[in-house]
Parts: structure tokens; C-alpha cells; sequence
């Protein structure tokens, strides 16, 4: 139970007296406590010889003072007492003097200074106990003088640790309070309680000096660590980074440098040091954008101002480098210029870099021609030019011909190499002044800038088309291309760039619709057409939403029987305000604007729903788009509209064309399979007016021919076409299919044909294309043979 209590008693009292060794420690972590701490036991030592001196001429002044007196003996005790402890501590001291100050110290060391102040003040006080009582007037006079004395002197001699100062000035004031309490009179209530008002001063202070000294020690602790962190980091880059440091006197002699420096140099630091920097570095006479280096350094120096990131260029080992330098002037107390610090890096492989860099954002990665960035900006240019001095400019617009054909025969790889023979033949073309650039996949432009009138343009364009339609050797073989090109002229169509390569593309969609391997420059009427067809192509996508197109029929009869066995399905369109707009002209726009998708569907289906009322004898024939055909939608589309509307396969016949072939070879096979086992028929169209027509009778099984009008309009006059046309009968009846014959409009044309033994005659002189209600009374009125043909 005992223990208990104890336990009880002295846990608080611990932890009061622990709380009490720690003042002034107050918000410190355990390691800045303890580096503090350091600190200030070790200003406690460096005035240790001055304390134990005070000590021991207090002490002398005492036993001087009561000699005689009847408290000699102890008088002398006690300070012999003090001498002893004054002379213990001077020894110690003196035998640690050398060490160097510890880094860190524990709370061991608060607890030996406050030990040791308790037991030195409470000499002192024992002194005031002992012979206050008996001291004369003088004697009493000198020990209150000692003892405030003491106390003043130990208590800010101790400042630093206030534990140790609180002891000494408490222990003293309990001396003097038992030492006056034994006198009667006032008096000495009035000296212990100045003593009180003295010794709280002296404890204030001490809190205040210990609390000023940690924030300077932390002050000091950032400012070291900073420092080291500063140099770690700066004998890191020294001995780590590219860049090296350097530094020059107020004349430019070369002060310090960073072993980098003296690497890159290849010079030992003794044969340079104390040298000027401008005769160290082994200046090239190379300009660097366009200045030179050497001088530019020299009035960089000259300046005494700090300067940034100058580039100069160096000649090492017989190799060229760029260096880029950045210095700051150093100025003392007084303004005066005293000398450069700097930083220098080797930028040789970055520049460089930034060189590709700016080179790929110009040029085309493929053909290493310019590409639009390079020419937007010579365009810029060319128009500055001719603003200031009238220089005169054209650009040119290529596209290749046959390019598509080109890259799906011979792939990707083939098509590239293409790209490439055709950028180096244009760059050898071209003027030295001129901008070649490639803007598109097979497009390329040239921004011509060697000529004063337009007839220099047209002679390049020629030139150009007479190169390239020649073969050109690849490694996978020959390629036959050709050239469209339009030709915009500044100041005559414009000199705003995208005008003029607007114009120029109106030019060049010109040029291809004439046929291709020409060139064509722009008029006013491009423009107006390039406006009208904006309109179609706007208002054709309103006619489809709002169904305002319709389809007629054309006839289609046995040349024989002369009874109608198919009807061919033509789209029109007549407009509210612009009236009857030829399908030669919107379908081309349908099919560049992807809106011949939406538009084939819905004749595909009306056609379908109106031939499912007429007799099972008569065939509906549709045409269908390059588009259309590759669509992926293209077979569940025909069965849909077969099943909807109840029509039997073999009465739909799908027409395509040669262009169709000729353009592309992927999926068509697969394609015309899967139709052809729906059961339904096959016809190619406009036979005779593409390429490699044979090959594609060979590849492809189509059930109809349709010989082109263009056959059929001299035929009676002219003996090749009909040779032509002949051939083709046979060549038909020999491949198992049926021929039609387009554009029949002369019963003599007639007669040659059924003479000829073609099958079907399509023209003016059967029937006129004509809408559902009037065909399908010409249906009627022909409902046994067609006795007399008219248009």
C-alpha cells in the first residue's frame, strides 16, 4: 500500500520535474532538442573561466571581510568550499578545452548544469545563513552586495539553460530569505523582497536570451543545411553534368573553372588559370546565326552586364561545337564591377536536334519536300515580295492520275516509292526559286516564283505532264501515271494564299474533268461553278430528306420480238427555283459529297416496289455507284427489297461500270459472287470505254454486256464501230451472256443490230425515259409487240 502511494506521489513529481529540465524546448523535435541543446551548454562553457574567477574573488573578498569576526570559521568553510568547487570545474574545463563542440547533447547535461548551480548557489547561501546573523552594519552591506551579485552574475552566466538559472537564483533565494528572516526589523523584508523583484528579472531574462538563442541556432542549423544541400548539389553537378561552371576576374582573366571545363578544353587547369577567357577558347571562325562568335563574346564582356544562353562556336580536336554561355556580372558592396560567374553547356547534339526537329516541321517525312507549314510560310513571303515590288507568282496543284490503281496493285510500299520518284522528278523540274511541297496524299504543289508572266507557269505544267506520263521504274515494277494540274496566277486571281489555292483547285478539278493528263488555269466561270455546285450539293442533301427526286423508265425490247423485256431505272430531280438539274451533273456531286449511298438505297427499294405490279417478263435494271457496289450494306440491301416487295431475283438486274474495275479490285470478286447466287443478274455497263476491258470478262462473270452509245452513233457510217460492235455480239454469245445495245435512235442502227444479232435495243427509238404512270401505260399500249419504233 505504501508503495502504491509512492507511486503515486513521485510519477507526477517525475514527470514535473522532466517537464521542468526542458524549458525552453518547447515546440523542438527530439533531434533539433538535442542539436540545441548543444548550443547552449556549450556557451555555458566558454564562460566558465570567467564564472569560476568570480567565484573565487567573492569568495576572497568574504573571508577578508569577516575576519575577526565570530563567523570566521564558517565563513572560511564555505568558501573554501567554493574555492574547491571553482577549482574542480577550471580543471575540467581546462583538461576539455581542445575538443571540439559536440554536435548533439541529452537532457544528462541540463541535469549535471542544474546540479552543479544547485550545489555552487547553495554555498553561497549556506555563506548568507551563517554569518548574516552576526555581521556588523559593513558585513551585512557586502554579503547583500554578494549575494545580488552572485545572483545576477550565475543567473545570466546560465542563461542559456534556464533550469540551471531558475536553481541558482532560487537557491540563493532561499539563503537570503532564512538569513534575513532573523532579523526584526523591516528592513529585511524589504531587501528579500527587492531581492524577489531582482531574481524574477533575472529569470525573465534568462527565458528570453535562451528563446532569442534557439531561433538563431535554428536560423543558423537551415542556413547550414541549406549551404551543404547547396554544395552537395553544386560538387555534384561539377563532377556529374554536361555543363561546367566558370568564373573571370574584373579583367576577364579566367578565376575558377569545373573539371568539365577543363575536359572539354583538353588543357591541364595550370597552363589556363589566371589567363583571359577570350584567347582560352579556341574560337571557330564559324558564325553562328549569322553573327560572329568571338566578337559578339567580346562586346558580351565589354558590356559588365549579365547576358543569357549565347551561343558560340568552339573548334575541338579538329570538330566543331556549339557552346552556349550564360554569365552574371558580380558587383561588390560599393557597385564596382568585380567579375563574371557563369554557367556553360555543350548544345552541339540539342542544336542539332532542334535542326531535325524544325526540319521535320517543314518538310514531309516521305519525299523530304516541303510540306503546307513550308509553304504557307514561302507564300507569306511571295506575297511580301510582290507587295513591295511587284514580283509576280503562280501556284501549281498536282494530282496524280491513276495513283489509286497504282497503290492497290503494287501496295503500300509500292505506292510510297512512287510518292518519292515523283517528288525527286518535280524537285529537278522546278525553278531554284520555286517551293515544292506535298499538301495531300498524292497531291503536290508549286509555289512558282521564276517566271514574269503565266506562259512561264504553263511551260512548267508541260513540262511536268510530258515527264510523268512517261513510265517510272519502281522496284516492284512499272508505273503508268499521269499528271492533272491547275494553275492559279497572283495578282490576276488573287494574292490572299487560300484564294489563290482555292482557285487553284477549281483549276485542277477542271483539268481532271476534261480527261485528265492536262493542265487547266482558273477562270471566273470556275468559280461560278464552284458556287453552283456548293448549291447542288446543299440542296441535293434538302431533295433527299424532303423526297423530291423520282425515277423514269426506260424501255429496254427483244430485237427480235421487239416485246419489252427490262426497263432501266433513271434518277431525276427537277428543283423548285433552278428547275431540271441533269443527272450528269448531281450525281457526280452525290458521289464526291458520300450522299450516293443514301440516294442508291432509295432507288434500289422504289425501283423494286413499282416493277413488282408489272408482268413477270419484264426485268427492272438499276444502276449502282462505285460506293454503293463496295459498300458493305450493298447484299443485305438487295435482299431486303426483294423480300419487301415480293420481287423474284432474276427480275433485278444490277448495272456497274468499267470505272468501277478500273478504280479498285479489292472485294469486287466476293461481291459479285454473293449477288449472282442471290440469282439475280449482272450487266456491265458502258462496255468498250475503259481499260483492259477483256481482262475483266476474263476475271468477273457478268450475264449482260450493254455496248456504249458511242459505238452506236456512227454506226451505220462508219465501218470500225460496226467491226467493233460485231465483235463484241460474238465475243458476248461466245462468253454465254446476252448484249444490249444503248442509244439506238435510227431504225437503221435497228435493223444493223438485229442483223448483227444483238439481243436487247435500248434508245430515243424505243422509248424515251419517261415517269412511273406513263411507262407503265406504254406497258399497256405495248402489251403484245412493238409494231412501229419512234422516239
Amino acid at each position: 500500500m505504501d508503495t502504491r502511494i509512492l507511486a503515486r506521489v513521485a510519477g507526477p513529481m517525475i514527470r514535473m520535474f522532466d517537464r521542468f529540465l526542458r524549458l525552453g524546448e518547447g515546440g523542438q523535435t527530439a533531434e533539433e532538442a538535442e542539436r540545441i541543446r548543444a548550443v547552449r551548454l556549450s556557451i555555458v562553457g566558454a564562460s566558465t573561466p570567467w564564472m569560476m574567477a568570480a567565484n573565487v574573488c567573492n569568495a576572497t573578498l568574504a573571508m577578508l571581510v569577516f575576519q575577526g569576526s565570530s563567523a570566521s570559521t564558517a565563513v572560511n568553510i564555505v568558501c573554501l568550499l567554493i574555492f574547491v568547487s571553482a577549482v574542480h570545474t577550471s580543471f575540467s574545463w581546462w583538461r576539455n578545452r581542445n575538443r571540439g563542440p559536440r554536435e548533439r547533447a541529452s537532457l544528462r547535461g541540463t541535469v549535471r548544469a542544474v546540479i552543479y548551480a544547485a550545489l555552487l548557489s547553495g554555498l553561497w547561501a549556506t555563506l548568507d545563513v551563517v554569518a548574516y546573523h552576526v555581521a556588523d552594519e559593513t558585513q551585512r552591506m557586502v554579503l547583500i552586495a554578494l549575494t545580488v551579485g552572485m545572483a545576477g552574475g550565475g543567473g545570466f552566466a546560465l542563461a542559456t539553460i534556464p533550469p540551471a538559472a531558475i536553481t541558482f537564483c532560487g537557491t540563493v533565494a532561499i539563503g537570503a530569505a532564512v538569513a534575513l528572516s532573523r532579523d526584526p526589523t523591516m528592513v529585511g523584508a524589504y531587501l528579500f523582497a527587492l531581492y524577489l523583484v531582482f531574481a524574477a528579472i533575472i529569470i525573465r531574462s534568462s527565458l528570453a536570451v535562451c528563446r532569442s538563442l534557439t531561433e538563431r541556432v535554428r536560423a543558423k542549423f537551415a542556413a547550414d543545411e541549406q549551404r551543404d544541400v547547396i554544395n552537395l548539389l553544386l560538387n555534384d553537378f561539377e563532377e556529374n553534368a554536361a555543363d561546367w561552371l566558370w568564373g573571370v576576374d574584373s579583367d576577364f582573366n579566367l578565376e575558377r573553372a569545373s573539371a568539365r571545363f577543363y575536359e572539354q578544353m583538353q588543357v591541364p587547369e595550370n597552363m589556363v588559370l589566371g589567363r583571359p577567357i577570350t584567347s582560352i577558347i579556341p574560337f571557330s571562325p564559324v558564325s553562328v546565326d549569322g553573327r560572329n562568335c568571338h566578337e559578339n563574346f567580346v562586346n558580351s564582356l565589354l558590356s559588365k552586364q549579365t547576358f543569357r544562353d549565347q551561343d558560340i562556336c568552339v573548334e575541338l580536336g579538329g570538330e566543331l561545337a556549339i557552346w552556349s554561355l550564360t554569365a552574371k556580372a558580380i558587383l561588390d558592396e560599393k557597385g564596382n564591377f568585380t567579375g563574371y560567374r557563369g554557367v556553360g553547356r555543350d548544345v552541339t547534339a540539342s542544336r542539332e536536334s532542334r535542326i531535325r526537329i524544325e526540319h521535320m516541321a517543314r518538310h514531309d517525312p516521305l519525299t523530304e519536300v516541303g510540306n503546307r507549314v513550308m509553304l504557307a510560310e514561302d507564300f507569306t513571303r511571295a506575297v511580301s515580295r510582290h507587295e513591295r515590288f511587284g514580283d509576280l507568282f503562280s501556284v501549281l496543284l498536282l494530282d496524280l492520275d491513276r495513283f489509286k490503281q497504282i497503290n492497290d496493285n503494287l501496295g503500300h510500299t509500292g505506292g510510297d516509292e512512287l510518292l518519292r520518284s515523283v517528288a525527286s522528278i518535280l524537285s529537278q523540274l522546278r525553278g531554284e526559286s520555286d517551293t515544292l511541297a506535298r499538301v495531300g496524299g498524292d497531291e503536290f504543289a508549286i509555289l512558282h516564283l521564276s517566271g514574269d508572266d503565266p506562259q512561264s507557269a504553263a511551260l512548267l505544267a508541260a513540262r511536268i505532264i510530258d515527264k510523268l506520263q512517261k513510265p517510272i521504274a519502281l522496284r516492284t515494277g512499272m508505273a503508268h501515271i499521269g499528271v492533272s494540274i491547275g494553275i492559279a496566277c497572283a495578282p490576276i486571281d488573287g494574292t490572299d494564299p487560300d484564294q489563290l489555292m482555292r482557285n487553284a483547285d477549281l483549276a485542277l478539278y477542271r483539268a481532271k474533268a476534261d480527261g485528265r493528263n492536262r493542265y487547266r488555269f482558273f477562270d471566273s466561270s470556275l468559280d461560278a461553278a464552284a458556287r453552283r455546285r456548293s448549291l447542288i450539293e446543299q440542296e441535293l442533301a434538302l431533295a433527299v430528306a424532303e423526297e423530291q427526286l423520282s425515277i423514269n423508265y426506260q424501255p429496254l425490247i427483244d430485237a427480235q420480238s421487239r416485246k419489252v423485256v427490262c426497263a432501266e431505272a433513271l434518277l431525276r430531280w427537277t428543283h423548285p427555283t433552278l428547275g431540271v438539274i441533269s443527272p450528269a451533273e448531281f450525281i457526280p456531286i452525290a458521289e464526291e459529297s458520300g450522299q450516293i449511298g443514301a440516294i442508291g438505297s432509295w432507288v434500289l427499294r422504289q425501283a423494286c416496289k413499282d416493277a413488282a405490279s408489272w408482268p413477270d417478263s419484264i426485268r427492272i435494271a438499276v444502276n449502282l455507284s462505285s460506293r454503293q457496289f463496295l459498300s458493305p450494306g450493298l447484299l443485305p440491301l438487295v435482299e431486303t427489297a426483294l423480300r419487301q416487295n415480293d420481287l423474284p431475283a432474276h427480275r433485278l438486274e444490277l448495272e456497274v461500270t468499267e470505272s468501277l474495275l478500273m478504280e479498285t479490285t479489292i472485294g469486287i470478286e466476293e461481291t459479285l459472287a454473293s449477288l449472282s447466287r442471290l440469282g439475280l443478274r449482272i450487266a456491265l455497263d458502258d462496255f468498250g470505254t475503259g481499260f483492259s476491258s477483256l481482262s475483266y470478262l476474263r476475271r468477273y462473270h457478268f450475264d449482260k454486256l450493254k455496248i456504249d452509245q458511242s459505238f452506236i452513233s456512227d454506226l451505220e457510217t462508219n465501218s470500225d464501230s460496226r467491226a467493233i460492235v460485231e465483235a463484241v455480239i460474238k465475243l458476248a454469245r461466245d462468253l454465254r451472256m446476252s448484249v444490249a445495245a444503248e442509244g439506238v435512235e435510227t431504225n437503221g442502227q435497228f435493223e444493223l443490230l438485229r442483223q448483227l444479232g444483238c439481243g436487247e435495243i435500248q434508245g430515243y427509238l424505243v422509248g424515251r425515259p419517261k415517269p412511273l404512270d406513263r411507262f407503265e401505260q406504254y406497258l399497256r399500249d405495248n402489251s403484245t409487240s412493238v409494231q412501229r419504233l419512234s422516239a
